[in-house]
């Protein structure tokens, strides 16, 4: 074995002489100019990020130090971060990026520290431009809880970039209870909003005062459409000290969104009464307990629900279809992704697309008809559904109202699925003895609901049958609600219907006689282009605009 590294020429003894002695390191000194409270600070157990770039900040304690006490620890309620933790141990945090600063006060503000629910969030200074705020929370390590931190108000007169809360749920259950109003006040604008949820169990006969959320002012249009985003919003009216159990609809709004300008985009999971345990289902029925959602804005762009929604409503006013303006300039695009049930859409200009991916009317409980000779309704296979659990139309309410100048693209897919066995006896039990054969049909689509519009439908998609409901066009639905005549204009729709029209018209500028559709009706210039598959069938059941009959009307009908 051969070497190549080669050997030093420094004599031996030479090479020994370097390690008779350490080597002197130079002398460190503690670095005392910088005072310690000025040093840099990477917090280690709540981090803050930047909510732009999405990297961990460097922060500076002289900013957790309260002015007004130069005295004190550091930690104050007030800064560019403020920090506290829950009786349960939830931990959180919120930071202000930019210009201005936060002040959080508790439901005990005299205790001297942050360790309850908090009773406002008030922003000061800040920049519609340059101002970010951001809250994280952080699950307590000694209880098992939902990781999330309750707050009654949250308060900027001065706009805001952007607020984004995670954790954080808008409720008044706060403890201890506080006499604050609870909502969210953002008088300057605010580009984009979201937090976690809005809890709103509202006991009448305490207060009857509705959640608010605010966005401008009435007087100073927003110059920024607004952005907001919400995990669930869970509305429940009720009277504890009533022993009646409800069962009439809420129809004034008791979480309330006034916008004072356009939205950009409005995302929420679910808008819906909230989970009741099974053995109290009784008396919290949903109809009865629901409270109502009011969306009020001057027009929306984007609109999406991705479950269910239940009691919601989009106005100007805060009673929809009040008035002949009460409805929102334009509503570009809508999507529900779970059913839709007691929904009103109030729009005096365009709808461009809206789609109802689980039909609009709960179908459940729902009976189509009457049996004559002993009176029964049917279909009998709806008896035994618990009371509670039916939805708006089984009350003989509206399952949905939606009202357009002009509708481009509609579409509603079934909310239900039917099932049913073979007539032939031959075909029922194909698989094996004992075991029936199912077949599965698209059940309920529109369920006593309506779709008025008071010029042309461009596209409108309909899977499922359709009950107690009607699609009509060249409609002036505030006439209508003003008792006067409500067919006026010429109109034109582009339909396919794939399912059967159950007490259901589809009409085109078609007046009926005496409140009957038949061929007796008076026919304007309205068309219908289309495909229609199904059976019409009239029980003598009223539509959702309070006639009666079935079918496809108008005086032009195109394939």
């Amino acid at each position: 074995m051969s070497f190549t590294r080669r050997r030093s020429d420094r004599p031996s003894v030479k090479r020994r002489a370097c390690a008779l002695a350490p080597e002197i390191l130079e002398q460190r000194e503690l670095l005392t100019g910088v005072p310690s409270y000025l040093a840099p600070w990477l917090p280690s157990d709540l981090s803050v990020y930047n909510p732009i770039t999405n990297q961990r900040e460097l922060l500076n304690p002289q900013s957790l130090i309260n002015p007004n006490n130069l005295n004190s620890s550091g930690l104050g309620n007030s800064g560019k971060v403020v920090t506290g933790t829950d009786r349960a141990g939830d931990r959180w945090t919120i930071t202000v990026h930019g210009p201005g600063k936060v002040i959080v006060t508790d439901t005990t503000p005299n205790d001297g520290v942050l360790g309850d629910s908090i009773n406002t969030i008030q922003l000061v200074g800040t920049s519609p431009k340059d101002t970010y705020v951001t809250g994280n929370v952080i699950t307590s390590p000694y209880e098992l809880t939902q990781g999330t931190i309750l707050f009654n108000e949250l308060i900027a007169t001065s706009g805001v970039k952007s607020i984004q809360l995670n954790g954080f749920t808008l409720t008044s259950n706060v403890t201890p209870p506080v006499t604050s109003p609870t909502g969210i006040f953002l008088y300057g604008g605010v580009g984009t909003l979201s937090f976690q949820d809005v809890q709103a169990p509202i006991d009448t006969s305490v207060s009857s005062t509705p959640y608010q959320i605010v966005i401008g002012e009435p007087n100073t249009p927003l110059k920024v459409k607004p952005s907001i985003y919400i995990d669930s919003i869970n509305n429940q009216v009720f009277d504890s000290q009533s022993t009646t159990i409800p069962s009439g609809p809420v129809t004034t709004p008791s979480v309330q969104f006034v916008i004072n300008g356009v939205i950009r985009n409005f995302n929420v999971v679910s808008v819906t009464q909230g989970t009741v345990p099974a053995a109290y289902q009784f008396e919290f029925p949903t109809v009865g307990t629901t409270g109502r959602t009011s969306i009020q804005a001057t027009a929306i762009d984007n609109l999406t629900v991705h479950g269910s929604a239940k009691n919601l409503t989009v106005s100007k006013a805060v009673q929809p279809f009040s008035a002949a303006g009460s409805g929102i300039d334009y509503l570009h695009n809508a999507y529900f992704g779970g059913n839709a049930d007691a929904v009103g859409i109030d729009v005096n200009g365009n709808i461009g697309s809206i789609i109802f991916n689980r039909g609009l009317g709960d179908p459940t409980g729902i009976f189509t008809a009457e049996q004559a000779s002993t009176g029964l309704l049917l279909p009998q296979t709806n008896y035994g559904t618990p009371v509670g659990t039916t939805g708006y139309p089984a009350s003989y309410l509206l399952g949905g109202t939606i009202k357009a100048n002009h509708i481009h693209s509609l579409v509603v897919k079934p909310a239900n699925v039917l099932v049913q066995t073979p007539s032939n006896p031959y075909f029922a039990q194909l698989y094996a003895q004992g075991y029936p054969t199912y077949i599965t049909n698209p059940g309920y689509s529109l369920t006593n609901a309506s779709v008025v519009v008071g010029g042309s439908i461009d596209q409108a998609a309909i899977f499922g049958t359709q009950l107690n409901s009607e699609i009509k066009t060249g409609y002036d639905y505030p006439s209508y609600v003003a008792g006067l005549e409500g067919t006026r204009a010429p109109s034109k729709i582009h339909v396919k219907s794939n399912g059967d029209l159950i007490n259901s018209v589809i009409s085109a500028t078609f007046r009926p006689i005496n409140n009957q559709y038949n061929t007796s009706g008076t026919a304007g210039p309205g068309t219908v282009v289309g495909g229609i598959s199904g059976t019409s069938y009239n029980t003598a059941a009223l539509t959702s605009l309070n006639n009666t009959g079935a079918g496809v009307f108008a005086r032009a009908r195109k394939k």
